[in-house]
């Protein structure tokens, strides 16, 4: 089989038929559709069920570990596809982009993933004017390029339903982790980036829809972005570099997106007390990152202090500088 699509459910409902259609719509001729549901209270598997009655090429999955990357492990592992494409429910695909990315890892063999470009939209494909800023070429990049790119900047992230994935690399990099509950994603792409070929093909392939009920729009209200990235940083990230040492790029980024997070998340949070607790807690989960002693001296005055002024000289010196340091005798 060419091509597996994986779409994990979780409450939506309203979107599967139009997610089926929208597969469809791509005309692909050898595929199959796996819905992988991931405890939806609503009607969503009923209308799955609907569906694999008049098409076999669809199959239900049934994943009760909750999350994301759970559920897209499950749709991975059950893949028959040479190529694996992972979808979200309540986004859209623009015309001819999975055949296009298809005939990109057909032609170029020692490439393990490709992506495109993204729109995000608080409407559909029809009602949102697409950039005429597309090429259409392909650009291949050997490892550790887009890992290095992503990583130093999430303005550069793209979701997952801009990638279309050999199943094998999956054997390379491992699937999403699922400690991991937000940007789960993002660390697969990085680890991908930074150990394999991965090609870029300019032009649209997915339009994010924005809607106030979608799990990680959601997550964004809920949360700064430094308590967002912590668990990926030390979950993901930290292991990497303890096995890959190699890469003094990926090192400084870590180390840097460490700190900051690190002072950030102490600002940002409420309560002396709490504040110390929370200092000595994320302190502990990057041990494996020794902390400058002039770092723990700065952390613990942000503990009584949470002032921004000194977040920022924090930010702006304290950090840097730390870096530069801990890269030197990482030589």
């Amino acid at each position: 089989m060419k091509l597996s699509v994986v779409i994990p459910v979780y409450n939506a409902a309203d979107f599967i038929e139009k997610s089926y259609k929208t597969i469809l719509s791509q005309d692909v001729i050898d595929f199959e559709l796996l819905y992988v549901n991931n405890n939806s209270s609503d009607k969503s598997v009923t209308h799955i069920q609907q569906i694999t009655k008049i098409d076999n090429r669809v199959k239900l999955l049934e994943q009760t570990t909750q999350g994301a990357a759970a559920a897209r492990n499950m749709g991975i592992a059950s893949a028959k596809g040479d190529y694996i494409y992972v979808f979200d429910v309540d986004d859209e695909i623009y015309p001819g982009a999975l055949n296009r990315m298809i005939d990109v890892l057909d032609n170029h063999p020692e490439v393990m993933a490709v992506f495109g470009k993204m729109i995000k939209s608080h409407k559909g494909i029809e009602q949102t004017e697409k950039p005429d800023d597309e090429t259409n070429e392909v650009i291949i990049n050997k490892p550790p390029y887009w890992g290095l790119k992503w990583f130093e900047s999430l303005k550069t992230v793209v979701g997952p339903p801009a990638f279309l994935y050999r199943k094998s690399v999956f054997d390379k990099i491992g699937l999403y982790n699922e400690a991991i509950k937000n940007n789960e994603d993002t660390a697969l792409d990085i680890k991908l980036g930074m150990t394999q070929a991965v090609a870029f093909i300019d032009r649209y392939v997915y339009l994010y829809f924005k809607h106030q009920n979608s799990t990680i729009e959601q997550a964004k209200k809920s949360m700064p972005r430094a308590f967002m990235i912590w668990p990926r940083l030390i979950k993901e990230h930290i292991p990497f570099y303890l096995e890959n040492s190699w890469s003094q790029e990926f090192n400084a980024i870590l180390f840097s997106q460490l700190f900051q997070a690190l002072g950030r998340q102490i600002v940002f949070t409420k309560g002396i007390q709490t504040r110390i607790q929370l200092k000595n807690q994320l302190q502990k989960e990057m041990q494996p990152i020794k902390i400058p002693w002039y770092m723990h001296i700065y952390i613990t005055i942000l503990s009584i202090l949470p002032l921004e002024i000194l977040r920022k000289v924090y930010g702006y010196y304290i950090v840097p500088f730390a870096v530069k340091q801990l890269l030197e005798k990482s030589k």
